[in-house]
């Protein structure tokens, strides 16, 4: 069934999103999905279809009304981190509108968010450095492959291990990864140009070991297609094509698999980058900027986690 349209306010909501902030496509797409949600139970309780719903309807939530989606929005089985964005983006919207003269008051004002708490209770899933390790000799390794996989793998080696190296010790998003262009490397000055969410660039300095994976890769590639130009996307598919984000996150889980890792993610090297840093004590702030956070909230848990691991180390001692 076809989504049906948003209320005009809402429209003109994410309109504002998409221009103030330069959000991506895909961020977008998060909101529309989240005021859709809203739209939908808020139509349902006005007996109208979803874009019928006027300024008056908007209006006509109050704080109870307020309440009572937020008790529909507990009782379903949602992750937090999404019952926590939906939170953010409602009430971003009833903020906005308030602000802009079309409602009277913002019903959302003041009222608290308690499940903001228990999604920052959620701790970050990272490799550790034992695991690291075998997952990046599992890359380079053809053992437990078919002859025909040995043959596929022996091609692509060198590009998934540049990957995967680039994500543990550069901290990147898989989307920041494959956005990547030739000339975002600079390895006459270890640097790497990063353009993250919103947009938002950061110029990291590259690991040794990043910069060996990459410099290896670009020599090694036998694709059709390798970048030559600065402007050429700096990842591709023996097929000739740039390799997409679906398709990196593929050949990531493919590897985390083979290294025993199966119930780890694409996002756990960057998780994995976040919380090392911690745990040799660099200052938040720092890690915020390399791993491109918009605030140091974002990154207090990796924090928590080093500090967990001195604890435990700490409780061994008879």
């Amino acid at each position: 069934m076809p989504d049906q349209p948003l209320p005009e306010l809402a429209e003109r909501y994410l309109e504002s999103k998409r221009v103030e902030r330069g959000l991506r496509r895909s961020s977008l797409e998060e909101y529309r999905r989240d005021l859709a949600d809203f739209c939908r139970w808020l139509a349902g309780r006005r007996r109208k279809a979803m874009n019928a719903l006027t300024a008056d309807d908007l209006g006509a939530v109050d704080r109870e009304t307020a309440r009572k989606w937020l008790a529909y929005l507990a009782d379903r089985e949602l992750a937090l981190a999404t019952r926590d964005r939906r939170w953010g983006t409602v009430s971003g919207w009833f903020r906005w509108m308030s602000t802009e003269g079309h409602l009277p008051r913002d019903p959302f004002a003041g009222l608290e968010r308690p499940i903001r708490g228990e999604r920052h209770k959620r701790l970050p899933v990272y490799l550790s450095e034992a695991e690291a390790e075998r997952l990046l000799r599992v890359v380079l390794s053809d053992e437990g492959l078919s002859p025909r996989q040995k043959a596929h793998h022996a091609r692509l080696k060198e590009r998934d291990y540049a990957l995967i190296a680039l994500l543990l010790y550069q901290g990147l998003r898989i989307s920041e990864a494959v956005s990547l262009r030739l000339g975002d490397v600079d390895f006459e000055e270890a640097t790497l140009r990063v353009i993250g969410k919103g947009d938002k660039e950061r110029l990291l300095p590259l690991h040794r070991r990043t910069q060996e994976a990459l410099q290896q890769y670009l020599q090694a590639w036998p694709g059709p297609r390798k970048p030559k130009a600065p402007q050429d996307p700096l990842w591709w598919t023996l097929t000739g094509q740039p390799l997409t984000k679906n398709a990196a996150q593929v050949a990531v889980k493919r590897h985390l698999t083979r290294a025993g890792l199966w119930r780890a993610s694409a996002h756990k090297p960057r998780h994995t980058f976040g919380t090392r840093l911690a745990e040799a004590g660099v200052d938040l702030l720092v890690i915020k900027d390399l791993l491109g956070n918009v605030t140091a909230a974002t990154t207090q848990i990796y924090a928590y986690v080093a500090q967990r691991r001195l604890r435990e180390a700490i409780e061994r001692i008879p």
